[in-house]
């Protein structure tokens, strides 16, 4: 469990609880069936909202049409960063290639994502998860979210509207300095990661500029919110989903134990989170598809620490430690573990 420095680069050697590599094997089998299921099914309801939706347009039916809209947009959280375009980043979920990479792409242009920038900036997460300085998706410093961004959440997500419109605007022109994240840059300009990088933010922002004179053309002004800005607004749940994976616990310790919940949701949750509640097993085993993410959990319990107990008992215990680093910075969360876990100084 120690870390060293090869060159200029720093390798964590992490914890893995120990799993027979016939399980293993199993568990990392990809399924095109599964994987289209969760996948499709995410699109036809995306397809859905959006027809029922111009029902209501269209009808003027405007109550029905405001309620489905925002819960359109609940749903669409969901297609981004935060669960789907995250699973299909791994190219864990689907057996066949291209599968995996339209879901991947179309999931992306949907949400305002770059796929190689995600993809590059989540490798990194998961080598350094929660090491200051080296991880800059997650920020082990005292949880830093204010009453008016969590009120934001839902409604107009104003700082994800911000970042990620700058972001795409400066990636097209050229500028791959400025970042979804705090990387600043991840990819040089010359780099040929970083003319991908560009190649893509001008193709999302071209083809979101056709569909936006598309539907000003045709009058269907509802699709101008539904498609083109849904993904910035309602963005409460997507928001409290991603805040029960690290925060609030202790960063530059290479054990995922310490510093990755594992969380009790509902099946409906687990769903449209594509089963990133088992988030300690997702980065133990990162090329277990996030199907066979239950079966890993019984497989690693017996050394796992204890699951939280829900989406709300997990958000009061992390506004809990919120609460006492404001009196201690320093004050991070321990979790519990079974009596057959092996921790550290005691394997």
């Amino acid at each position: 469990m120690s870390s060293r420095r090869s060159g200029t680069e720093k390798r964590v050697e992490w914890y893995r609880t120990p799993i027979e590599k016939s399980r293993l094997a199993e568990l990392t089998r990809r399924s095109d069936l599964k994987a289209l299921l969760h996948s499709g099914s995410f699109l036809l309801i995306y397809l859905g909202a959006i027809a029922l939706n111009l029902f209501f347009f269209l009808n003027r039916m405007w109550i029905p049409m405001l309620i489905a809209s925002y819960l359109h947009a609940m749903f669409v959280d969901f297609l981004g960063m935060g669960a789907a375009v995250h699973e299909l980043s791994h190219r864990t979920a689907f057996r066949t290639k291209w599968l995996n990479t339209f879901f991947y792409q179309l999931f992306a242009f949907l949400t305002w994502n770059n796929p190689l920038h995600f993809k590059e900036s989540h490798n990194r997460h998961h080598q350094y998860t929660y090491f200051r300085d080296l991880d800059r998706e997650q920020v082990a410093d005292p949880i830093p979210y204010t009453r008016a961004q969590v009120f934001s959440w839902f409604l107009f997500d104003w700082t994800r509207f911000r970042k990620f419109m700058w972001a795409n605007l400066n990636h097209a022109a050229g500028n791959t300095r400025v970042d979804f994240f705090f990387w600043c840059p991840l990819v040089t300009a010359e780099s040929v990661k970083g003319r991908q990088l560009v190649r893509w933010a001008r193709i999302l922002l071209i083809g979101h500029l056709l569909l936006l004179g598309l539907f000003i053309w045709l009058e269907l002004w509802i699709l101008i919110f539904l498609v083109t800005f849904s993904y910035f607004f309602a963005t409460f749940l997507q928001h409290a989903t991603a805040i029960i994976q690290h925060t609030g616990l202790q960063g530059d310790v290479p054990d995922w134990r310490f510093n990755s919940y594992t969380v009790d949701l509902n099946p409906l949750l687990r769903y449209l989170y594509w089963n990133m509640n088992f988030h300690t097993e997702h980065h133990m085993y990162a090329g277990v598809p996030f199907y066979n993410l239950p079966a890993l959990r019984k497989e690693l319990a017996w050394d796992l620490q204890k699951p939280m107990p829900g989406l709300i008992a997990t958000l009061r215990h992390i506004l809990r430690v919120k609460r006492a680093q404001k009196d201690d910075p320093d004050y991070r969360s321990l979790p519990r573990f079974p009596e057959t876990a092996t921790l550290p100084g005691h394997g």
